[in-house]
Protein backbone atom coordinates (compact mmCIF):
# COMPACT_ATOMS: atom_id res chain seq x y z
CA UNK A 1 0.00 0.00 0.00
CA UNK A 2 2.79 2.43 0.94
CA UNK A 3 4.72 1.69 -2.28
CA UNK A 4 1.61 2.50 -4.32
CA UNK A 5 1.12 5.69 -2.30
CA UNK A 6 4.71 6.82 -2.98
CA UNK A 7 4.41 6.15 -6.71
CA UNK A 8 1.14 8.07 -6.88
CA UNK A 9 2.67 10.99 -5.00
CA UNK A 10 5.71 11.08 -7.33
CA UNK A 11 3.51 11.01 -10.43
CA UNK A 12 1.31 13.76 -9.03
CA UNK A 13 4.31 16.01 -8.28
CA UNK A 14 5.41 15.80 -11.94
CA UNK A 15 2.18 17.35 -13.19
CA UNK A 16 2.58 20.99 -14.32
CA UNK A 17 -0.55 22.01 -12.36
CA UNK A 18 0.60 20.29 -9.17
CA UNK A 19 -0.06 22.22 -5.95
CA UNK A 20 1.33 20.42 -2.87
CA UNK A 21 -1.18 19.37 -0.24
CA UNK A 22 -0.38 18.74 3.41
CA UNK A 23 -3.62 16.89 4.02
CA UNK A 24 -2.95 13.23 4.73
CA UNK A 25 -6.09 12.06 2.94
CA UNK A 26 -5.81 14.16 -0.22
CA UNK A 27 -2.15 13.40 -0.79
CA UNK A 28 -2.91 9.67 -0.85
CA UNK A 29 -5.19 9.98 -3.87
CA UNK A 30 -3.95 8.73 -7.22
CA UNK A 31 -3.05 11.43 -9.81
CA UNK A 32 -6.22 10.71 -11.78
CA UNK A 33 -8.45 10.93 -8.70
CA UNK A 34 -6.69 14.07 -7.55
CA UNK A 35 -7.27 15.73 -10.92
CA UNK A 36 -10.91 14.64 -10.99
CA UNK A 37 -11.67 15.95 -7.50
CA UNK A 38 -9.64 19.15 -7.69
CA UNK A 39 -12.51 21.22 -9.23
CA UNK A 40 -14.69 20.22 -6.25
CA UNK A 41 -12.19 21.61 -3.71
CA UNK A 42 -11.96 25.25 -2.71
CA UNK A 43 -9.01 26.73 -0.77
CA UNK A 44 -10.26 28.66 2.29
CA UNK A 45 -8.56 30.25 5.31
CA UNK A 46 -9.17 28.99 8.83
CA UNK A 47 -9.39 31.94 11.23
CA UNK A 48 -8.73 31.62 14.97
CA UNK A 49 -11.98 30.98 16.89
CA UNK A 50 -13.95 30.70 13.63
CA UNK A 51 -16.97 28.42 14.11
CA UNK A 52 -17.34 26.03 11.16
CA UNK A 53 -20.49 24.32 12.50
CA UNK A 54 -22.73 24.78 15.47
CA UNK A 55 -23.82 21.73 17.46
CA UNK A 56 -26.96 20.33 15.77
CA UNK A 57 -26.42 22.85 12.97
CA UNK A 58 -26.23 22.12 9.23
CA UNK A 59 -23.11 20.66 7.60
CA UNK A 60 -22.94 22.29 4.18
CA UNK A 61 -19.22 21.71 3.62
CA UNK A 62 -16.50 19.34 4.72
CA UNK A 63 -13.02 20.74 5.38
CA UNK A 64 -9.80 18.90 4.56
CA UNK A 65 -7.39 20.66 6.90
CA UNK A 66 -4.09 21.71 5.29
CA UNK A 67 -2.69 23.68 8.21
CA UNK A 68 -4.04 24.58 11.63
CA UNK A 69 -6.20 22.81 14.20
CA UNK A 70 -9.98 22.49 14.55
CA UNK A 71 -11.56 21.47 17.87
CA UNK A 72 -14.67 19.32 18.25
CA UNK A 73 -16.67 20.77 21.13
CA UNK A 74 -19.64 19.33 23.04
CA UNK A 75 -21.95 22.03 24.43
CA UNK A 76 -23.96 21.15 27.54
CA UNK A 77 -27.37 22.55 28.50
CA UNK A 78 -25.89 24.92 31.10
CA UNK A 79 -23.55 26.38 28.49
CA UNK A 80 -20.40 24.59 29.65
CA UNK A 81 -18.24 23.20 26.86
CA UNK A 82 -15.61 20.47 26.63
CA UNK A 83 -13.38 19.39 23.78
CA UNK A 84 -13.82 15.79 22.64
CA UNK A 85 -11.30 15.76 19.80
CA UNK A 86 -9.12 17.76 17.43
CA UNK A 87 -8.53 17.68 13.69
CA UNK A 88 -5.36 18.71 11.91
CA UNK A 89 -3.84 17.99 8.52
CA UNK A 90 -4.27 14.26 9.13
CA UNK A 91 -7.97 14.45 8.33
CA UNK A 92 -11.15 16.39 7.74
CA UNK A 93 -13.99 18.12 9.57
CA UNK A 94 -17.62 17.22 8.82
CA UNK A 95 -17.67 13.43 8.97
CA UNK A 96 -21.41 13.38 9.64
CA UNK A 97 -21.97 14.43 6.02
CA UNK A 98 -20.52 11.08 4.94
CA UNK A 99 -22.41 9.13 7.57
CA UNK A 100 -25.82 10.13 6.26
CA UNK A 101 -26.87 13.08 8.42
CA UNK A 102 -27.01 16.77 7.59
CA UNK A 103 -26.44 17.98 11.17
CA UNK A 104 -23.23 18.32 13.15
CA UNK A 105 -22.93 16.40 16.41
CA UNK A 106 -20.44 18.99 17.74
CA UNK A 107 -19.61 22.64 17.63
CA UNK A 108 -16.41 22.88 15.57
CA UNK A 109 -14.15 25.83 16.17
CA UNK A 110 -10.73 26.75 14.80
CA UNK A 111 -8.19 26.36 17.58
CA UNK A 112 -5.11 27.34 15.56
CA UNK A 113 -5.45 29.36 12.37
CA UNK A 114 -4.42 27.92 9.04
CA UNK A 115 -6.09 26.85 5.83
CA UNK A 116 -8.18 24.05 4.38
CA UNK A 117 -9.66 22.71 1.17
CA UNK A 118 -13.41 22.48 1.45
CA UNK A 119 -15.91 20.43 -0.51
CA UNK A 120 -19.68 20.67 -0.56
CA UNK A 121 -21.23 17.98 1.62
CA UNK A 122 -23.55 17.05 -1.25
CA UNK A 123 -20.52 16.41 -3.48
CA UNK A 124 -18.98 14.11 -0.86
CA UNK A 125 -22.24 12.18 -0.62
CA UNK A 126 -22.10 11.65 -4.39
CA UNK A 127 -18.55 10.32 -4.02
CA UNK A 128 -19.84 7.91 -1.39
CA UNK A 129 -22.59 6.67 -3.71
CA UNK A 130 -20.12 6.01 -6.52
CA UNK A 131 -17.65 4.20 -4.25
CA UNK A 132 -14.89 6.75 -4.77
CA UNK A 133 -11.38 5.92 -3.44
CA UNK A 134 -11.49 9.04 -1.28
CA UNK A 135 -14.37 7.54 0.67
CA UNK A 136 -12.29 4.48 1.57
CA UNK A 137 -9.54 6.78 2.85
CA UNK A 138 -12.03 8.79 4.90
CA UNK A 139 -13.46 5.62 6.44
CA UNK A 140 -9.95 4.59 7.49
CA UNK A 141 -9.50 8.01 9.02
CA UNK A 142 -12.80 7.54 10.85
CA UNK A 143 -11.26 4.58 12.70
CA UNK A 144 -8.71 6.96 14.17
CA UNK A 145 -11.37 9.53 15.05
CA UNK A 146 -13.42 6.96 16.98
CA UNK A 147 -10.35 6.02 19.00
CA UNK A 148 -9.51 9.69 19.60
CA UNK A 149 -12.99 10.57 20.84
CA UNK A 150 -13.26 7.58 23.19
CA UNK A 151 -9.72 8.09 24.51
CA UNK A 152 -10.32 11.82 25.04
CA UNK A 153 -13.54 11.10 26.95
CA UNK A 154 -11.68 8.72 29.25
CA UNK A 155 -8.84 11.22 29.61
CA UNK A 156 -11.19 14.07 30.57
CA UNK A 157 -12.78 11.89 33.24
CA UNK A 158 -9.79 10.13 34.77
CA UNK A 159 -6.57 12.12 34.39
CA UNK A 160 -5.19 15.17 36.25
CA UNK A 161 -5.27 18.55 34.53
CA UNK A 162 -1.45 18.68 34.18
CA UNK A 163 -1.43 15.40 32.23
CA UNK A 164 -4.39 16.43 30.08
CA UNK A 165 -2.82 19.80 29.34
CA UNK A 166 0.43 18.09 28.31
CA UNK A 167 -1.47 15.75 26.00
CA UNK A 168 -3.44 18.64 24.52
CA UNK A 169 -0.34 20.77 23.88
CA UNK A 170 1.49 17.87 22.23
CA UNK A 171 -1.42 17.16 19.89
CA UNK A 172 -1.67 20.86 19.05
CA UNK A 173 2.00 21.47 18.21
CA UNK A 174 2.07 18.23 16.19
CA UNK A 175 -0.73 19.47 13.98
CA UNK A 176 0.52 23.05 13.73
CA UNK A 177 4.03 21.86 12.91
CA UNK A 178 5.56 24.43 15.28
CA UNK A 179 6.60 24.24 18.93
CA UNK A 180 5.00 27.62 19.63
CA UNK A 181 1.24 28.31 19.49
CA UNK A 182 -1.02 31.24 20.37
CA UNK A 183 -3.43 30.24 23.15
CA UNK A 184 -5.18 32.11 25.94
CA UNK A 185 -5.77 30.50 29.31
CA UNK A 186 -9.50 31.11 28.92
CA UNK A 187 -9.61 29.28 25.60
CA UNK A 188 -7.52 26.41 26.94
CA UNK A 189 -9.81 26.10 29.97
CA UNK A 190 -12.79 25.71 27.64
CA UNK A 191 -10.98 23.07 25.59
CA UNK A 192 -10.08 21.07 28.70
CA UNK A 193 -13.48 21.53 30.35
CA UNK A 194 -12.05 23.07 33.53
CA UNK A 195 -12.03 26.47 35.23
CA UNK A 196 -9.35 29.00 34.36
CA UNK A 197 -7.57 28.77 37.77
CA UNK A 198 -6.98 25.04 37.14
CA UNK A 199 -5.30 25.84 33.82
CA UNK A 200 -3.23 28.55 35.51
CA UNK A 201 -1.97 26.11 38.14
CA UNK A 202 -1.27 23.35 35.59
CA UNK A 203 0.55 25.76 33.28
CA UNK A 204 2.65 27.11 36.15
CA UNK A 205 3.61 23.56 37.15
CA UNK A 206 4.73 22.70 33.62
CA UNK A 207 6.56 26.01 33.27
CA UNK A 208 8.43 25.60 36.57
CA UNK A 209 9.50 22.15 35.38
CA UNK A 210 11.05 23.78 32.31
CA UNK A 211 8.73 21.99 29.88
CA UNK A 212 6.93 25.04 28.46
CA UNK A 213 7.13 28.83 28.42
CA UNK A 214 3.98 30.92 28.59
CA UNK A 215 4.20 34.59 27.65
CA UNK A 216 1.64 37.07 26.34
CA UNK A 217 -0.86 34.47 25.21
CA UNK A 218 1.74 32.28 23.50
CA UNK A 219 2.90 28.86 24.69
CA UNK A 220 6.22 27.41 23.57
CA UNK A 221 7.19 23.78 24.15
CA UNK A 222 10.78 23.83 25.46
CA UNK A 223 11.26 20.15 26.32
CA UNK A 224 9.21 17.84 24.11
CA UNK A 225 10.45 14.58 25.64
CA UNK A 226 9.77 15.94 29.08
CA UNK A 227 6.26 17.00 28.05
CA UNK A 228 5.60 13.53 26.64
CA UNK A 229 6.72 12.06 29.96
CA UNK A 230 4.38 14.46 31.80
CA UNK A 231 1.44 13.51 29.57
CA UNK A 232 -0.89 10.62 30.25
CA UNK A 233 -0.86 7.58 27.96
CA UNK A 234 -3.69 9.07 25.90
CA UNK A 235 -1.37 11.13 23.71
CA UNK A 236 0.62 8.10 22.55
CA UNK A 237 -2.49 5.96 22.07
CA UNK A 238 -4.21 8.53 19.87
CA UNK A 239 -1.02 9.22 17.93
CA UNK A 240 -0.31 5.55 17.33
CA UNK A 241 -3.89 4.85 16.20
CA UNK A 242 -3.62 7.39 13.38
CA UNK A 243 -0.24 5.93 12.45
CA UNK A 244 -1.81 2.47 12.32
CA UNK A 245 -4.81 3.35 10.17
CA UNK A 246 -2.72 5.27 7.64
CA UNK A 247 0.45 3.14 7.78
CA UNK A 248 2.42 6.37 8.09
CA UNK A 249 5.79 6.62 6.38
CA UNK A 250 8.79 8.62 7.69
CA UNK A 251 8.15 11.62 5.41
CA UNK A 252 4.68 12.28 6.86
CA UNK A 253 5.18 10.96 10.39
CA UNK A 254 5.45 14.48 11.74
CA UNK A 255 1.99 15.29 10.38
CA UNK A 256 0.38 12.78 12.71
CA UNK A 257 2.57 13.68 15.60
CA UNK A 258 4.81 10.63 15.92
CA UNK A 259 8.02 11.34 17.75
CA UNK A 260 11.01 9.21 16.86
CA UNK A 261 12.37 9.85 20.29
CA UNK A 262 9.85 7.60 22.01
Amino acid sequence: MERTHRKAQAAREQRPDFIPTRNNILKRLSPSESSRLNPLLEDVPLTFKEILYEQDGPVDYVYFVEKGVVSLITVLEDGDVVETGTVGNEGLVGLTALLGTELSTDRTIVQAEGRAKRMRASALKEEFDRGSPIVRLILRYTEGVLKMVSQTAACNRMHPVEERMSRWLLMTVDRVGDNSVTLTQEFMAQMLGVRRPAVNIAGSTLQKAGLIRYSRGRITVLDRKGLEAASCECYARIRDEFIRVFEVTPDNRRATGRSRGR
